[in-house]
């Protein structure tokens, strides 16, 4: 069990039950909230990955969710989480987990030991908890909330990421028809498409992108397209539209697979932590 540290602040929360909407089945269900922790990191990070790396996850996960608690919002049925990722964390119980891999149990056990070994802790960033987002694979240099959202958050900044080639998502391409690449955009089809990359952040991933004119912006256009990242260059010809991607998802805190690959070298999860999320400390959740 893990142990509370002296030199850790401790953060008094007084409610350790939280309530969670599950979009799906459009119910809310009342959980303690280690139990919800073992499902969100059973949900976004495979339970095959290294133990560190799970420990990275849950300290996220238990991050991001006391944020979410302390913003007070408000979901379907009076829930203060939901298991909707547009909006929330991924949340699977231990029952849709042994479900959807029988033979596993093990790994759902790993996952639990993850959370309780790093029970209650949090990242702080000046005394608040930190907005802990994290994202599949980085594909090489995780990205600055600045150039996505044109705000700096000083922890949320871009570091090198070597860790992550393992994963299938580091470099991938997609390919398109002219027609179903100009369709899906709802541009002038009449002609091959004329693509110009007309802002990018610093570190590679579109910004902004025009496309026979009609302007998108980057996340727009991966959303439209459903490309695994905004980090992308475009190869087209008469018949067909070829995006080349690297890594999956925003690219904002932490790889996941950098976590795992830092894990395999011999990094704590405060390593890993730390080396994704800037100058942050850590503080100890007291129920």
């Amino acid at each position: 069990m893990h142990k509370n540290k002296t030199s850790e602040p401790q953060i008094i929360y007084k409610e350790p039950y939280v309530k969670l909407y599950l979009h799906q089945e459009n119910k809310t269900i009342k959980l303690l909230l280690e139990e919800y922790i073992i499902g969100t990191a059973a949900a976004e990070m495979p339970a095959s990955f290294e133990m560190e790396a799970l420990k990275a996850q849950a300290v996220c996960a238990r991050t991001y969710a006391f944020r979410k608690l302390l913003e007070d919002k408000k979901y379907p049925g009076g829930a203060s989480l939901s298991d909707d990722i547009n909006s929330c964390q991924a949340y699977i119980s231990q029952e849709e987990f042994y479900r959807r891999h029988p033979g596993y149990k093990h790994l759902y056990k790993k996952v639990r030991e993850a959370v309780e070994q790093t029970q209650g802790e949090i990242m702080i960033y000046h005394n608040e908890p930190i907005d802990a987002l994290y994202h599949s694979t980085c594909g090489g240099r995780t990205e600055s909330a600045v150039n996505v959202w044109g705000t700096d958050v000083p922890y949320l900044r871009s570091v090198k990421c070597c860790y992550c080639k393992e994963s299938h998502h580091y470099e991938s391409v997609q390919v398109f028809s002219v027609q179903d690449f100009t369709n899906s955009l709802g541009v002038n089809n009449n002609c091959r498409p004329q693509v110009q990359i007309s802002e990018n952040t610093p570190n590679g991933r579109v910004k902004k992108i025009n496309i026979n004119n009609r302007e998108l912006s980057g996340e727009k256009l991966r959303h439209v397209l459903g490309l695994p990242s905004t980090w992308c260059v475009f190869n087209i010809n008469e018949s067909r539209v070829e995006i080349k991607s690297r890594g999956y998802g925003h690219g904002l805190g932490l790889c996941q697979y950098g976590a795992n690959g830092m894990a395999l070298e011999g990094k704590s999860y405060h390593q890993i932590l730390k080396h994704y999320y800037k100058d942050i400390e850590f503080s100890q959740l007291k129920y």
